[in-house]
C-alpha cells in the first residue's frame, strides 16, 4: 500500500530519478501565470484499490481554498487508508497536504503524515519562492531551483498546465520536485489517446507510462499504466499497476465538484 500511496499522489505515474533538475517544455517558473481550466476548490475524488480479487483499500484526493496571511491558496489533500482483509494485515493512514499559488501552481507549504501500523512519521516544508530555497521540519534549509513543486502539487501543475497541450506519443514529461528530502524528477511518458471502461462508461483518455532503464522498478511499461480522463477536467479514473506477482488495480468510483463536464471532448492547445 506504501507503494501504491506513492505512485498515487505523484501524479499518479511517476517514475522518481535523483538527479539534477533539467528545464523542459513545462518547466514551471515562478513569475508566470498559468489559466486554469482543470478543477476548483470542492472536487473531491474517491477511488478503489484492489490487489488482484483481494480489496485493499481507498484513496481519495480533494481540493479547496486555505487563506495563509493576507492570501488565498489552493489546498489540496491526499489520503489513503487500507480496509478489509489488506487493512486487517496493515493498518495503513497515509495523508499529504499542498497548499500552492492559485496564480501560478507553485506550492508554499507542503505536509506529509505517514501512519502504517506503528510507523509514523510527520513532517512540513516550508518553500521560500523569492530565494528559492526549502525549510523542512526534519533536515533544515536547503536550495533548491526555481519552480520547485512537491509531489502533490505537481499533479494539479500537470493538470492545468501539461495535459492541455498536444502532447506528442512517447513524449517524456520532467518535473522537479522536493520529496523525503531530496530533489527528484518526476519522469512520465504520454502514450496516446484511448478510451476505456469504467463504472460510468466508456471515456476517452490521455495513457502515461514509466519511463524505462536502469534506475527504473519497472520491467515493461505495461508493470504501468495511468489513464485521465481527455475532457478538461484531466482526472486519474483508472490504474494498472505490478507490484511483484500482484497486480493492482485503482479505478475512481465517485467524484463531486468537477469544473467541467465529466467525460466530454475538448479542443486543445
Amino acid at each position: 500500500m506504501k507503494k501504491l500511496f506513492f505512485i498515487f499522489t505523484i501524479c499518479l505515474s511517476a517514475i522518481w530519478n535523483n538527479a539534477n533538475a533539467q528545464a523542459g517544455r513545462f518547466t514551471p517558473a515562478d513569475s508566470a501565470k498559468y489559466h486554469n481550466n482543470a478543477f476548483a476548490a470542492g472536487e473531491n475524488l474517491i477511488y478503489k484499490v484492489n490487489y488482484g480479487l483481494i480489496h485493499g483499500g481507498y484513496a481519495s484526493l480533494k481540493t479547496g481554498l486555505e487563506q495563509i496571511g493576507y492570501d488565498w491558496y489552493y489546498s489540496a489533500v491526499a489520503q489513503a487508508t487500507t480496509s478489509g482483509l489488506i487493512g486487517a494485515l496493515a493498518k495503513v493512514k497515509d495523508r499529504y497536504e499542498s497548499y500552492f499559488s492559485i496564480a501560478t501552481g507553485l506550492p508554499i507549504r507542503a505536509v506529509r503524515d505517514i501512519r502504517e501500523n506503528d510507523y509514523r512519521k510527520f513532517n512540513e516544508v516550508i518553500f521560500v519562492r523569492d530565494k528559492n530555497i526549502v525549510r523542512s521540519l526534519t533536515t533544515g534549509e536547503q536550495k533548491v531551483p526555481p519552480g520547485t513543486l512537491d509531489i502533490l502539487s505537481a499533479f494539479y501543475y500537470a493538470r492545468r498546465h501539461i495535459f492541455t497541450h498536444n502532447l506528442k506519443k512517447n513524449e517524456v514529461i520532467n518535473l522537479t520536485t522536493f520529496f523525503d528530502e531530496e530533489l527528484y524528477i518526476v519522469k512520465i511518458k504520454y502514450k496516446g489517446s484511448e478510451k476505456v471502461r469504467t463504472k460510468f462508461g466508456k471515456i476517452k483518455c490521455l495513457r502515461f507510462g514509466p519511463v524505462l532503464g536502469k534506475d527504473s522498478p519497472f520491467e515493461k511499461e505495461k508493470d504501468l499504466r495511468v489513464w485521465f480522463s481527455d475532457d478538461g477536467n484531466f482526472i486519474p479514473v483508472k490504474i494498472r499497476l505490478k507490484v511483484g506477482i500482484s497486480n493492482v488495480k485503482v479505478d475512481l468510483i465517485k467524484y463531486t465538484g468537477l469544473k467541467n463536464p465529466f467525460g466530454q471532448n475538448i479542443q486543445r492547445d
